[in-house]
C-alpha cells in the first residue's frame, strides 16, 4: 500500500526541479480532485445564472493571470500585450460560436489553436528579442491587434461609426 505523501511546515526546496511542481503532495492532489468535481459536476447545477456568469468571469481572469504568472515569472520577460493575445482568443471563439456555427467546446479548442498561431506571428520574430526590446514588441503587439479588434468590421460585424467609439477612447 502507498503511503500518503506529506510535508511539514517549513519545508524548504533544495532543487530546482521541485521548486516547478504545483502540487507537491497528496493532500494537494487530494484537494485538487475535490476542487474539479465541485466546479464541474456540482456548481452549475445548485446557483443561479448569475453567480455562474461571475465564477466564469473569475476562471477568465484567473487564466489569464496564470498565463502573465507563467511568462513574467518564471520567464522574468515583461509583456505588455498579453491582453490583445487574450482577446484573440476571446474574438475567435465567440466568432466561432456564433457566426460559424461550432459547438461550445470546439470553438474553445479552435479558439486555442488560433491564438496560438497568432501568437507565433508575434513571437517568431521577437523569439531573440530581451528585456525592453521584447516589452517594446508586445506592446506593438497589443496595439496592432487592438486596431484590428475595432477596425475589422467585416470579421467582428461591429459597427464603431454608428456608436461613436473611436479606437483610442
Amino acid at each position: 500500500m502507498r503511503k500518503l505523501k506529506l510535508h511539514p511546515c517549513g519545508k524548504f526546496n533544495e532543487r530546482y526541479e521541485e521548486e516547478l511542481t504545483i502540487f507537491t503532495t497528496d493532500f494537494g492532489r487530494g484537494w485538487l480532485l475535490v476542487g474539479l468535481f465541485l466546479l464541474f459536476l456540482v456548481i452549475p447545477f445548485i446557483f443561479k445564472p448569475y453567480t455562474l456568469y461571475v465564477i466564469n468571469h473569475i476562471g477568465m481572469a484567473a487564466i489569464a493571470a496564470i498565463g502573465l504568472n507563467i511568462l513574467i515569472g518564471y520567464t522574468g520577460q515583461i509583456s505588455l500585450g498579453h491582453g490583445a493575445f487574450f482577446g484573440v482568443g476571446a474574438y475567435a471563439a465567440a466568432i466561432l460560436a456564433t457566426a460559424v456555427g461550432f459547438p461550445f467546446w470546439l470553438s474553445v479548442i479552435c479558439a486555442g489553436v488560433i491564438t496560438a498561431l497568432v501568437g507565433m506571428v508575434f513571437g517568431i520574430p521577437s523569439v531573440r528579442l530581451k528585456h525592453l526590446y521584447l516589452t517594446i514588441a508586445t506592446l506593438a503587439g497589443q496595439f496592432i491587434l487592438q486596431y484590428l479588434f475595432v477596425q475589422w468590421e467585416s470579421l467582428t460585424r461591429r459597427d464603431h461609426a454608428s456608436s461613436g467609439d473611436s479606437l483610442w477612447t
